[in-house]
């Protein structure tokens, strides 16, 4: 299986692990050509980030019906929602989003997703 990549051609793992999928999300954004996340995952993404991770990412869980397995897996819990993997991941020892792009994120949200962004990390 080929590793699965955003729209800039970058491998989604290797942004994870360095921290670049919040760029990718918002330079990306083209108002639907070629995004890194469709309506829906933006909109659990912007609930996520607009207050409390920690507590939003539980009522987010229930909300969707995601709890993480027995085994701690969390990818089969959230069944290949990159969205999801990353509002999951949130309070782990390996977080896809840091404080920093939390708040990359949500000041990206509260200026309406401009397309087009140029932010560097």
């Amino acid at each position: 299986m080929a590793p699965q990549t955003t729209p800039d051609g970058w491998d989604t793992k290797q942004q994870i692990r360095d921290h670049q999928l919040a760029t990718s999300i918002i330079n990306g954004h083209k108002d639907g050509v070629n995004d890194v996340f469709d309506p829906e995952s933006l909109e659990v993404l912007q609930q996520f980030c607009a207050s409390d991770p920690t507590s939003t990412r539980e009522q987010i869980a229930k909300d969707k019906g995601w709890v993480v397995s027995t085994d701690g897996n969390i990818a089969e819990t959230v069944k290949g929602d990159l969205a999801g993997y990353a509002i999951m991941k949130h309070g782990t020892d390996d977080p896809v989003f840091d404080g920093r792009d939390l708040e990359m994120l949500k000041e990206w949200f509260e200026k309406g997703m401009p397309s087009g962004g140029q932010v560097v990390r």
